[in-house]
């Protein structure tokens, strides 16, 4: 009987869900470790694309944009509000709507669900074809590092596929009734209010004959999202990320209190060290085949990382701490990043200047934590990033 009484409860309640939705279907979505309800359209499932023409996208705007699609709205809202989500991580958590809606359906239809949904919210985005490709582009507030970009209507319209930076060619634009001027905003300071994945790892480094170790937390739930955004070019957009407020109450003040009664250079030093030692050296070719820069909580929870990530981390850790200001300083021709620090009052033979101002360089890749250290003459420097 108990059996019974509970399948008919499920039975009811999954009836209202869909009376409450019209003829729209509700899923479960994973958001970076949260589960949420979609509602949308059954027919979206079975959306194929046969001629990928202006007809075709005109009667499926048209049929799709009904009732089903506004109660998905006010659904996709909802989360938006939840999480404080902006332009940027939207466009995130409608890749995750548009994957559970399409299923194993192709790549178009997940393309043309995302443009749909991003339209309905009012941002400024266009559809466009490369051969029998569809590709969502919108018109964004900030410049990612990499892109694939269009011109059209005097505006700059970039891919929102994130993870895709390879060229396709030229673009055929798809023409629609419907005006949205929304530029799709990222709000480097006001990252969304996830926390579904906690994680925890154990760090242990040396220096001058004393052994540290720390128990670090992390939002795996952050760390998880940051490596879903754009890539960005290096320098601020990295550094001037927050860590999580899990690992500013474990890592951060485990190293302020360490740093206690320590003079300054040596205050860098210890943090020198923490770096140096945090993950082994790895490359990102090896790991990705190209080039990929973590922000400083990636770093610490990873499981190897490279000259450049290991700088922005020093950059941050030391401007957090310590409140010091620093330059990444790049090789070219060597592919390498090291760091300047501008210490206030320490001008050591081999300090150099720049822009009028003192700094002492410091390999954060280095085997030990010597300040000055330069792995190549700081003459071949080819160019400077502001931290």
């Amino acid at each position: 009987m108990k059996y019974i009484k509970a399948t008919l409860l499920t039975t009811l309640f999954t009836l209202l869900l869909h009376i409450e939705a019209g003829s729209s279907y509700t899923h479960i979505i994973d958001f970076y470790g949260h589960p949420l309800t979609v509602s949308y359209d059954p027919q979206l499932s079975a959306l194929k694309f046969r001629k990928w023409d202006q007809a075709e996208i005109n009667r499926n705007l048209s049929v799709f944009r009904n009732s089903n699609l506004s109660i998905s709205l006010n659904n996709l809202k909802r989360h938006i509000a939840l999480f404080n989500l902006d332009g940027t991580a939207t466009t995130l958590l409608i890749d995750k709507y548009a994957q559970q809606i399409s299923k194993t359906n192709d790549q178009n239809t997940k393309t043309f669900i995302k443009y749909l949904f991003l339209k309905e919210l009012n941002y400024d985005v266009i559809l466009t074809k490369t051969g029998t490709e569809f590709n969502c582009m919108g018109n964004l507030n900030f410049t990612p590092g990499r892109y694939i970009f269009i011109n059209y209507a005097n505006k700059t319209y970039k891919d929102l596929n994130y993870s895709n930076r390879k060229n396709k060619g030229k673009h055929l634009i798809f023409m629609d009734k419907k005006i949205t001027k929304q530029r799709i905003d990222h709000k480097t300071l006001s990252l969304p209010l996830v926390n579904g994945k906690l994680k925890s790892r154990n760090i242990s480094f040396h220096l001058d004959g004393d052994t540290f170790t720390v128990q670090v937390k992390s939002n795996g739930s952050m760390t998880e999202f940051l490596g879903d955004l754009p890539m960005f070019e290096i320098g601020k957009a990295f550094t001037d990320v927050p860590v999580s407020a899990e690992m500013d109450s474990s890592l951060m003040n485990y190293l302020k209190q360490q740093l206690k009664g320590l003079e300054l250079i040596d205050q860098v030093r210890f943090l020198l060290a923490f770096v140096q030692q945090v993950v082994p050296y790895g490359s990102d070719y090896e790991k990705y085949g190209e080039e990929r820069f973590y922000y400083p909580e990636e770093t610490i929870m990873s499981t190897s990382s490279d000259c450049e990530d290991k700088a922005m981390l020093m950059s941050y850790l030391t401007y957090k701490i310590l409140g010091l200001k620093s330059i990444g300083l790049f090789f070219k021709k060597d592919e390498h990043l090291s760091l300047g620090i501008e210490i206030p009052g320490y001008a050591p033979h081999g300090s150099f200047n720049y822009a009028g101002k003192t700094y002492v360089s410091c390999e954060p890749t280095a085997p030990s934590p010597r300040i000055p250290q330069s792995q190549f003459s700081l003459q071949r420097v080819d160019e400077v990033f502001e931290f």
